[in-house]
């Protein structure tokens, strides 16, 4: 029997998806509180009444631009970090996908070789290998599912602090 070592346990797939959606739930709550900062360093940028002195105004406003670009540019940081454990998790999600693909191969083997055999008890064992098979695969498929889900909620809130982030930078 051929058997490709380092192959994950069950546990070890569900481990590794949910702490992907985690990560990515982590880090999509961090811009979220990047974007909120900024617009709050905006919002006080723009109530600002600047009736000091001249001097004064000017370093307030350099200084709350200032504020303003050193959010942007966290966030920006933040948001590329997101779309590196976002890739991540894409690319474990592929990796689940070889592997229920593999299964489905491995499948249809099964499948043949029942077809070939005569032993009634033999044919039963083929039966149970094909079970656990489909099982295999159905645990596979759920945990893509769940990948699948959690990168979707993360590009959402992605995009939505994106669009916060991208409307104050347009002023």
């Amino acid at each position: 029997m051929q058997r490709i070592g380092g192959v994950p346990t069950r546990s070890e797939v569900t481990d590794t998806v949910q702490k992907h959606e985690d990560d990515m739930t982590e880090k999509g709550e961090d811009i979220d509180v990047v974007a909120t900062d900024l617009e709050t360093v905006d919002e006080t940028l723009e109530n600002l009444e600047f009736e000091g002195t001249d001097e004064g105004t000017d370093a307030v406003e350099v200084e709350m631009e200032e504020a303003e670009d050193v959010t942007v540019e966290i966030f920006e940081q933040e948001d590329e970090n997101l779309e590196e454990m976002q890739s991540e998790a894409g690319d474990y999600q592929d990796e689940l996908q070889e592997r229920t693909d593999t299964s489905e191969k491995d499948l249809g083997k099964i499948v043949d070789a029942s077809g070939r055999i005569e032993t009634q008890e033999t044919i039963d064992k083929l039966v149970d290998a094909k079970s656990a098979v489909l099982e295999d695969m159905d645990f596979l498929n759920e945990e893509i599912e769940h990948a699948e889900e959690a990168i979707g909620e993360s590009e959402s809130l992605q995009d939505v602090n994106q669009g916060r982030v991208n409307t104050i930078r347009r002023k």
